[in-house]
């Protein structure tokens, strides 16, 4: 079921499932099921009744189609605090509101998880101020491995209270002051909104009267007005599921929260601005509060946060993975340019060189033009073609315009280096006046026997040794003999 959302309201005593699918544009309630812990009686010692009833409702309701799992627990599993913070970026918040926080928990608490809401207060407008919630990190791991357990994957986990006020706001946008109180079975909780912003979250202990709820609504309101400065009444919502008594109890109750609220504004407020001052007491199903509930509702706090999220690599860190790519996408790019750049410096050394080549070919062979071919290919061609048009011997050193064969070089460096000696020719370098031969002999003396052996060539006119020296292995000597023909 697309676009389908099972939603598990807990309390003391079960939990309620819901299946909220959309209906064209609109969200509803496609399946409504209550569990109570009582009905299990035969659980497994490493099992809660959480378990159970999870189990019990996979088997009846068709779950693991849904988009997503949203957990809704007791408020009183949570602390809720206000703190001022001289910023407002997110990242920053998220940063230092867990050092601010260690110090104003009743308790030391050794890990929690922590989602928060931002909002301003009247009388102080230059400071931020974050309303969080946090729970026991211990606390959402055991709910959070329970519906992993049977293939759930929670994309939500929120107090019930701050939920379904949240609900309210998108239900009518025009709510911006108001008080919501849930008294759903087991549990009761209120959440004070100012300004479309909830900025109080407050649970009472079990069994207490409504009496005592309502003098705690008079001081949260009184301690509201009194902090900020700012004389606003308070529309009160309640939802409930209580019996016929309780629930003429509560009305008393909450009219008389009422009355207190248009006396004290009366006193403070002038006679135009009183009129207008008229809170409203509003009765609301719990049920159709949650038909509207999905993850992405505003002004939720949710405990999905870090390794709990359901996507939580790609979400949590959408902003730093966004950089990344950022970057990633700059540096290929300055990858790409500096290769273009080294194949332009590669493409004008291998030009240069191609022009050098020409050069020498044109000194060499003046009588031959390149055109479009290589000049390096054309020299290497020339050069067999003197070889294979070389004369006979030493007694036929030149050709008929005076100037050496290359082949008769070749052929008189044959017939005056015998085989015998100890001696490799690693380059030989030729021109028409000048030859450089270089190579390694087995000692200094096989390279001054060479040196003789070549001055008594006709053919040479001048044997000079360029360099002797010491091989790098130590065993061979590398010269260079310098000859002019």
């Amino acid at each position: 079921m697309a676009e389908t959302f099972l939603i598990i309201r807990e309390d003391r005593f079960g939990i309620d499932a819901v299946l909220s699918g959309k209906n064209g544009k609109r969200r509803e309630v496609q399946a409504l099921l209550r569990m109570n812990y009582s009905d299990f009686t035969d659980i497994a010692e490493d099992r809660t009744p959480f378990d159970a009833a999870l189990e019990q409702l996979v088997q009846q309701l068709d779950v693991h189609s849904c988009a997503g799992v949203i957990l809704m627990l007791p408020a009183s599993l949570f602390y809720f605090r206000n703190t001022a913070l001289p910023f407002t970026a997110s990242a920053k918040i998220r940063q230092v509101l867990p050092l601010e926080l260690n110090t104003r928990f009743p308790v030391e608490l050794e890990s929690v998880v922590t989602d928060f809401l931002k909002y301003e207060q009247g009388n102080h407008p230059q400071q931020r101020w974050v309303f969080s919630g946090s729970i026991k990190e211990e606390t959402l791991d055991a709910y959070y491995q329970s519906l992993v357990r049977i293939g759930l994957r929670p994309a939500v986990i929120t107090p019930v209270s701050a939920g379904m006020a949240a609900c309210l706001l998108k239900q009518d946008k025009t709510r911006k002051h108001f008080i919501f109180f849930d008294a759903t079975l087991s549990d009761m909780s209120l959440v004070l909104v100012v300004n479309a912003d909830l900025v109080a979250v407050r649970t009472f202990s079990t069994g207490i009267s409504f009496t005592m709820v309502g003098q705690a609504l008079k001081q949260e309101l009184l301690g509201f007005w009194q902090r900020t400065g700012v004389q606003t009444p308070f529309d009160m919502y309640v939802a409930e599921k209580l019996g016929e008594e309780d629930q003429k109890e509560l009305a008393e109750v909450f009219k008389e929260v009422l009355s207190f609220q248009k006396s004290f504004l009366a006193r403070e407020l002038s006679p135009e601005n009183h009129a207008a001052a008229e809170p409203a007491l509003s009765f609301v199903g719990p049920d159709g509060l949650l038909e509207i509930m999905t993850p992405g509702l505003g002004k939720l706090l949710n405990m999905c946060q870090g390794k709990y999220a359901s996507d939580s690599l790609v979400r949590t860190y959408a902003s730093y993975i966004a950089a990344s790519c950022a970057l990633g996408l700059l540096a290929f790019i300055l990858f790409m340019v500096n290769i273009h750049l080294d194949i332009s410096r590669l493409e004008k050394q291998v030009s240069q060189k191609e022009a050098a080549i020409a050069a020498v070919f044109s000194q060499t062979f003046p009588e031959k033009k390149t055109g479009r071919m290589d000049p390096l290919l054309l020299m290497e061609a020339s050069v067999r073609e003197a070889t294979r048009n070389q004369g006979g011997g030493s007694d036929d050193l030149s050709n008929a315009q005076g100037s050496v064969q290359a082949g008769a070089v070749l052929l008189e460096l044959s017939n005056r280096i015998p085989k015998a000696l100890n001696i490799e020719v690693d380059r030989l370098m030729l021109d028409k006046t000048r030859m450089i031969l270089s190579g390694s002999a087995g000692n200094f003396n096989t390279i001054d026997q060479v040196k003789g052996l070549l001055e008594k060539s006709p053919l040479f006119r001048k044997v000079e040794i360029g360099s002797a020296v010491a091989g790098k292995k130590g065993n061979r000597v590398d010269f260079k003999f310098v000859i002019e023909i």
